[in-house]
């Protein structure tokens, strides 16, 4: 008897093991250090920095970005959604980083995405993103330095970018950028967060290739063990099923 009830324990234990194992590496709220009420910076490797800024600068950090630290270059992934709180982010990195960021990627031209664009252009650093999404910006007066129109791999100090773009989603011009080195992929709006049921923003979408998009990019990176979408918590690769499951629902 006793040694069944052992046997039951260690399986027991055993479940709760896996059950842990198979949850999301960190959230978005996981060790969050607020430098300020509408941004906040989590550290994912020795490399890579999870931040978060406020959509509608209320204090709540539903925006997600990536910030990469090499050895003489820093990336930002997305701006803040306006100049003075892209200013404000950039003076945090500069001032805890002792460096400025010298490259912005841009992954669609939603304001939570290039929001910040101006005060980029105007602070000198160049800023890479697909070329439709120039496009759709210049009636903005934002501007992006390079282009691609399909992938573009940017080379840095220890490690790569990839820059991919799918096909369209949740925007006709939405991007997802690669990390190989930490195996982290940024998939910005084209993915959802694993505690998020709906499809949210759809004024820009295209439901019908939302699906095929995010299953371009699941094939490609089915190794990623860190997955950052645009809003909300973060994930694994699990969240690319998740998400074509959202984007199908009626």
């Amino acid at each position: 008897m006793k040694s069944k009830i052992y046997l039951l324990l260690v399986v027991n234990a055993l479940m709760c093991f896996n059950l842990s194992a198979q949850q999301p590496a960190h959230s978005a709220d996981n060790k969050l250090e607020k430098f300020d009420k509408n941004i906040g910076i989590a550290q994912l490797s020795d490399n890579a920095y999870l931040m978060q800024s406020s959509f509608a600068i209320n204090g709540q950090l539903d925006c997600n970005h990536l910030l990469l630290v090499d050895k003489k270059d820093i990336v930002l992934i997305n701006t803040p959604v306006n100049d003075s709180l892209t200013r404000i982010m950039l003076s945090y990195i500069e001032k805890k980083f002792k460096r400025r960021v010298t490259k912005v990627i841009v992954s669609h031209f939603h304001d939570d995405s290039s929001g910040g664009l101006r005060m980029i252009s105007k602070l000198g650093i160049n800023s890479f993103g697909l070329n439709k999404t120039r496009e759709l910006l210049r009636t903005e007066g934002k501007y992006i330095d390079f282009v691609f129109a399909n992938s573009l791999t940017i080379p840095l100090q220890t490690m790569d970018l990839e820059l991919f773009y799918p096909g369209a989603g949740h925007s006709v011009d939405n991007i997802v950028v690669w990390v190989p080195a930490e195996k982290i992929l940024f998939g910005g709006c084209l993915i959802k967060s694993p505690a998020v049921n709906d499809k949210g923003n759809i004024k820009d979408a295209d439901l019908q290739n939302w699906p095929i998009a995010v299953e371009h990019v699941k094939d490609r990176y089915n190794d990623a063990k860190i997955v950052i979408p645009g809003h909300g918590d973060i994930g694994d690769s699990s969240i690319f099923d998740h998400t074509i499951r959202v984007v199908t629902m009626n």
